[in-house]
């Protein structure tokens, strides 16, 4: 399984090129996180008709993906990601911890982004970038 970041969504309704030719090829199952759809609805104003549009969308592709939800657990994965990069002098967003924290814990080591670099140095993931 693949998990998406939020970034290969968004590039994927977007139409980019390069991710649609990696969706026709891959044979994986795809999985998103309820902290990917959470960061996708901070960027829409939902009382602005092309952002409906784009909710909409959205919406429907976490229908037809395997979803994550946050846990305890979770949470606390996040954060030994997070303090771990630190001590070694190297941060990404909270947000990308729990993402990366929520795969790693439902045994999916395999992301695909378009920011290779939030995701390098969590050496447990497997970073897949267009």
């Amino acid at each position: 399984m693949i998990g998406l970041d939020t970034s290969a969504i968004i590039d994927f309704f977007k139409g980019n090129e390069k991710i649609k030719y990696f969706m026709d090829i891959n044979k994986e199952p795809l999985a998103a996180t309820t902290i990917s759809y959470l960061e996708l609805f901070f960027g829409l104003d939902l009382s602005n008709s092309k952002h409906q549009v784009e909710a909409q969308y959205y919406s429907e592709l976490f229908e037809n993906l395997y979803n994550i939800e946050l846990t305890k657990e979770t949470c606390e994965k996040a954060s030994e990601i997070f303090w771990k990069l630190r001590k070694e002098g190297k941060t990404i967003e909270q947000f990308d911890c729990v993402i990366a924290a929520l795969f790693l814990s439902n045994g999916i080591k395999k992301i695909l982004t378009r920011n290779k670099k939030h995701f390098d140095n969590i050496k447990e993931l497997s970073v897949i970038s267009y």
